[in-house]
């Protein structure tokens, strides 16, 4: 019988160590081709038997990862994992480089709207540093942010969740007992050691040119560094580099690489028959007579600078040309200087998001006032005197969930709109935050005062108003957490006796009536079809349409079809939530997405039955002919 026990035991090792062992993943690669088994997203390619990142244009992201998740954990730990690849950065002959690159884990190869800049490709302004991310990255930086700390601009760095290195040195490697710089950009191949100890929770990084032997000390060593919350079971193992404005752009070319975890090892790469995408200045460059040329055209070349710049700030930022139907617009004209002071020259670093025709700005006015700065990407060849006619109207809007119009610019054809500054940002980003901003009562609040905005809009305003743009991400919260209706970049007015015009189909998927693809006129009942995909998400919080294509209106219908309405409203709630009132936002989100615009209620009694003053309707399986294909 102990015999017999013993034997079991010993095959339970065996297998266990054998499932340990089939978990293991090993693979290398000295060159790469179309055959190469490595998948390639945005602008990465195969160039020259290498992998090319991203090329020396502007604000470019790329990443080539191996073409299968790799198991990264074993019993709830992450296990031991090394790498080594050889990678050149060669920047364009007129630039100063650009913003590096990075050996990357991650468990989705998609790039979730991340930024280019000085982001490398990662994250975008909202989900640097967050949790939910599980990203892990080492970075060779060959550009200083000083949003992330950076301390230099060439230097090696360790990354969790985001670009803010929890550790970093600047880049060079070991020689006996000296340590000897590397230039990351020089062009030249360079090599990278990465190895990961899953037991004693040590990783260690090393980096030297290609033909140096490995250094014995690593350049740098992290102890105690637990991946296991941030590194998921499944991950993809890979590369990401970006570009950023003209001229910090670079070439990013990866040309060998080898990967294993577990108790493989990582097989040696070839390094003598790799390309060399480095670019050798002719001897001509190495003279007295280029220095001296050089000398002299360069003294030229700033004198002449600056002398153009004396002149174009004269001309441009400095002096404004107003025409004269530009007298007759309200509300207030600032300088372009202004705002491009109060913008710090329209930074990344003060990027609030994207809306129609444009991006939004956050600035500070002289005065200390914040404010939200539109600059509208439109090319205004013809038709600006039309469009500020339109502005000029919306300034006159006033209402307490409206965000106000405070101005307007205009730089040669392109226009800036200023906004109030709102402090606590949009519906969107408190809804979909991983930290619960919002409860039940102040969501239900939130779309009372939205749905009071769109009502002054379409019936309480001199004109009517159509938005064209109701999304979360649209509606922002102020100061008192009241919510207003703002970006009206997309909005059209008439006369409430008129008849609206054909236009271009705007908007976003998902909150878009269906009809409004057909026949291209934008009317109240367009807008009250956009609010309703709002109550859906705002009441379920989930996008109308989520990245796996599920239609939110479709899902809710089924359930209320199914007599499990209240299934739908988030779970994050917990169940602290007035279940009346969220029947009432999910079943008229239901009627106010009706395909058939007649069927659909008014802002006026959508706001009268939020505010109590009026019932639902009674039988929704009538008012709300609902049909999916």
């Amino acid at each position: 019988m102990a015999m017999m026990q013993i034997l079991i035991l010993c095959l339970l090792i065996i297998l266990t160590e054998a499932e340990g062992v089939q978990q293991n993943t090993s693979f290398v690669f000295n060159h790469f081709n179309t055959t190469s088994t490595i998948k390639y997203v945005a602008d990465a390619s195969i160039q020259s038997n290498a992998i090319r990142l991203t090329n020396h244009s502007e604000r470019l992201i790329g990443r080539a990862y191996f073409d299968k998740a790799v198991p990264m954990k074993r019993n709830g730990s992450v296990i031991s994992f090394s790498t080594s690849f050889i990678f050149a950065m060669v920047p364009h002959p007129l630039s100063g480089g650009s913003n590096g690159l990075c050996f990357i884990m991650t468990p989705t190869p998609a790039l979730n709207a991340a930024f280019a800049t000085q982001y490398l490709g990662l994250v975008n302004l909202s989900s640097n540093g967050k949790d939910y991310n599980h990203l892990f990255a080492v970075e060779f930086d060959t550009s200083k942010s000083i949003g992330v700390e950076d301390k230099d601009d060439n230097h090696v760095g360790i990354d969790l969740n985001g670009v803010k290195s929890v550790a970093a040195e600047p880049a060079a490697y070991w020689k006996g007992n000296t340590s000897t710089p590397i230039n990351l950009k020089s062009g030249h191949n360079i090599r990278a050691w990465i190895d990961y100890n899953g037991e004693s929770k040590q990783l260690d990084i090393s980096i030297a040119p290609v033909g140096e032997a490995r250094p014995q000390k690593a350049l740098l060593a992290r102890k105690d560094l637990d991946l296991d919350g941030i590194i998921q079971d499944q991950m993809w193992v890979g590369f990401s580099a970006s570009t950023g404005s003209s001229p910090l752009v670079e070439d990013h070319y990866i040309l060998a690489w080898s990967f294993a975890t577990g108790n493989h090892k990582t097989l040696d790469l070839d390094t003598l028959h790799l390309p060399s995408f480095y670019v050798r200045n002719p001897k001509f460059y190495n003279s007295m007579e280029f220095i001296y040329i050089t000398v002299i055209c360069s003294a030229a070349f700033i004198l002449g600078l600056i002398v153009g710049i004396f002149y174009w700030f004269k001309r441009t930022d400095y002096i404004d040309f107003t025409e004269q139907w530009e007298l007759e617009c309200w509300p207030h004209r600032f300088a372009y200087r202004e705002l491009n002071l109060s913008t710090k020259g329209f930074r990344d670093d003060n990027l609030l998001g994207y809306g129609g025709f444009g991006r939004v700005y956050r600035g500070t006015l002289p005065s200390g006032e914040e404010v939200a700065v539109k600059c509208i990407t439109k090319d205004f060849t013809e038709g600006m005197e039309e469009f500020m006619a339109e502005i000029s109207s919306l300034g006159r809007l006033q209402h307490r969930n409206l965000v106000p119009l405070r101005g307007w610019s205009r730089k040669n054809k392109r226009l800036f709109i200023v906004y109030d500054y709102m402090c606590n940002g949009s519906l969107e980003r408190n809804l979909f935050s991983p930290k619960l901003n919002l409860t039940w009562a102040h969501r239900f609040k939130i779309l009372t005062d939205v749905a009071a905005g769109l009502l002054y809009l379409h019936e309480q305003w001199d004109k009517c108003v159509v938005h064209r743009d109701i999304k979360s991400s649209n509606v922002l919260l102020d100061t008192d957490q009241n919510g207003r209706v703002g970006d009206f970049g997309l909005a059209r007015l008439y006369d409430h006796s008129e008849k609206p015009q054909t236009t271009h189909v705007v908007g976003t998927l998902g909150y878009i009536a269906p009809e409004l693809i057909h026949s291209g006129k934008a009317t109240p009942s367009t807008d009250v079809f956009s609010f309703g995909a709002l109550m859906l998400e705002v009441a379920c919080g989930r996008k109308p349409v989520d990245a796996q294509g599920m239609i939110l209106v479709k899902w809710v219908w089924d359930l209320y079809a199914n007599k499990r309405l209240l299934d739908a409203v988030d779970q994050r709630l917990g169940g602290d939530y007035d279940k009346g009132k969220a029947e009432i936002v999910l079943v008229l989100g239901l009627v106010c997405s009706n395909p058939n615009p007649q069927e659909r209620l008014s802002m006026r009694n959508v706001l009268q039955i939020l505010s109590g003053e009026a019932a639902l309707p009674v039988d929704l399986n009538v008012h709300c002919r609902i049909q999916f294909v």
